[in-house]
């Protein structure tokens, strides 16, 4: 799955949870990929979706926006997104934008995926 920008995804599970992460940028390029594989987990198991975001390294406005829009799609179907170990940076883009209230953050995976529906 990789590419040259170092962009990758991984799917896992934890905690009877599927678990997407996310490695590198998230970019105009990487974006579509990254919608691509959120919208196959809700489309699979439209519950809670944990999206480990440690090892990104920046996003975009685009990568904002698939995070977005896969928000709202599990919303839809009585799902939640939890975003997992979120950087700094990360937090603070999502502060700036005003999303930051929007998501589910936690600091971990063991957090994420212990929290009651």
């Amino acid at each position: 799955m990789a590419e040259s920008s170092g962009f990758d995804l991984v799917r896992m599970e934890y905690g009877g949870h599927p678990v997407l992460f996310v490695y590198g940028e998230i970019d105009v390029m990487t974006a579509p990929r990254l919608h691509e594989a959120l919208e196959e987990l809700i489309g699979e198991a439209p519950g809670t979706l944990l999206v480990d975001l440690a090892n990104v390294t920046f996003i975009d406005s685009t990568g904002l926006g698939t995070l977005v829009v896969a928000h709202r799609h599990l919303e839809e179907r009585g799902g939640t997104l939890r975003l997992v170990s979120v950087p700094s940076s990360v937090v603070q883009l999502l502060e700036v934008t005003g999303l930051v209230n929007r998501f589910h953050l936690y600091p971990d995976m063991e957090a994420a995926g212990s929290s009651p529906e």
